[in-house]
């Protein structure tokens, strides 16, 4: 007797199986013998070569509510509403994350039933009522393939935050975000985190050269600052930074956030300017991309702290960068002599004048003057309002 090779030899093995099977041979004869060897053979044969589908998520639970006695009403709290148990058990309805984690844990049903994978693991768990899932869904935050209809995904909110955030969820990351907010006004730091996120995903898919610090020098920042002029200026400016290397990146803020924007050095070896536009004017929004690239230039490497929040720092020295990431920013456009004899300025026609011949657009020094006067209904129709997020946007 041989090792069965084909499904031919299998055949002819399982009709000698049952003629001994049916002649019920004694015990010890020749026959028996046969028997039981030609039945190990049959076995090992079908073990090779066919395969048992396992068993479907729905399977696997009726099993496990058949061996503990339990009827479909006793999966609420594991599923849902009795109308999602139905589905699940139907087959219907697949079983998301926290359908999974509960069936597991709550009836020991195994883990590689559920989800069908040997080799499957449960994530750290993510409290989904700390972020925006619902604003982030509807911002596209989330891969295409979860749909587009949130009363029909919204039960999946762990699921789309594991894959969003892929373990970053707790990962501290260097960042310098400009925040304007009342000093009584709450800042969703988880919020915070998730936009981070966001910008560094966008800002990967940003094609640049290598970084060179060295690239910026004056004579580049001085270029920058007369795109202001054009009155496709900010494009321009996100076009002159991704060639040396920095990933300018428009993200509105999330609520709860007070974000302006931000300076991240992204772990693959660059700098990220990200801008929400929160105050559509183009005299903040110049203001706000020199102030992030100060800290770029100044502040932000491979090797930089953790981030903070610009207007909610205690200690002296992180309050010393923000003022040099300040001075920056309006050093670059006006030079301490050139703001002394600009700073008297009220008539437009005196502003656009001194503007042209400056060459940088009215609403950098509109806004200066306002700022610095503390008086936000001076020059309004110089600042460039409702100028900036139409060109991102057509862009």
């Amino acid at each position: 007797m041989k090792l069965i090779k084909t499904s031919k030899d299998h055949a002819v093995a399982l009709t000698r199986l049952e003629e001994l099977m049916l002649a019920d041979p004694a015990p010890g004869s020749a026959e028996d013998e046969e028997l039981e060897l030609l039945a190990f053979l049959v076995e090992d044969y079908e073990k090779r070569t066919i395969k048992i589908p396992a068993a479907t998520p729905s399977e696997a639970i009726r099993f496990r509510m058949e061996q503990a006695g339990l009827k479909q009403h006793d999966l609420v709290p594991f599923i849902g509403s009795k109308g999602r148990v139905s589905e699940v058990l139907s087959g219907k309805r697949e079983l998301t994350l926290a359908m999974v984690r509960k069936l597991h844990e709550g009836l020991g049903i195994p883990l590689k039933s559920l989800v069908q994978d040997s080799a499957a693991s449960l994530p750290p768990i993510i409290e989904t009522d700390r972020y925006p899932v619902k604003e982030m869904f509807m911002r596209g935050f989330f891969a295409a393939a979860f749909g587009t209809d949130w009363s029909r995904v919204k039960e999946r909110a762990e699921e789309m935050l594991q894959e969003f955030f892929e373990g970053r969820q707790n990962d501290p990351m260097d960042a310098f975000n400009r925040q304007t907010t009342s000093k009584k006004a709450k800042v969703d730091v988880h919020a915070v985190h998730a936009w981070r996120c966001r910008v560094l995903d966008l800002a990967d898919s940003v094609e640049l050269p290598e970084y060179e610090a060295d690239a910026l020098t004056e004579g580049f920042i001085k270029d920058l600052t007369r795109l202001s002029r054009f009155s496709t200026g900010p494009l321009l400016a996100q076009q002159a930074l991704r060639e040396v290397g920095i990933a300018m990146v428009v993200e509105a803020h999330l609520p709860g956030t007070h974000l302006d924007g931000a300076a991240i050095w992204n772990p693959k070896g660059f700098p990220v300017i990200a801008l929400t536009l929160r105050h559509d004017r183009l005299d903040n929004f110049w203001f706000t991309l020199f102030h992030e690239l100060g800290h770029v230039k100044q502040h932000l490497s491979s090797a930089s702290s953790a981030g903070f929040i610009d207007t909610d720092i205690d200690g002296a020295s992180e309050k010393e960068i923000e003022r040099e990431a300040d001075q920056f920013a309006l050093n670059a456009f006006l030079s301490e002599e050139e703001w002394d004899r600009l700073s008297h300025l009220n008539y437009a026609d005196e502003i656009k004048a001194a503007a042209k011949k400056l060459a940088i657009d009215p609403a950098i020094i509109a806004g200066r003057l306002r700022r610095e006067a503390n008086d936000y209904r001076k020059h309004r129709t110089l600042i460039g309002q409702g100028n900036v997020k139409e060109l991102f946007l057509k862009a």
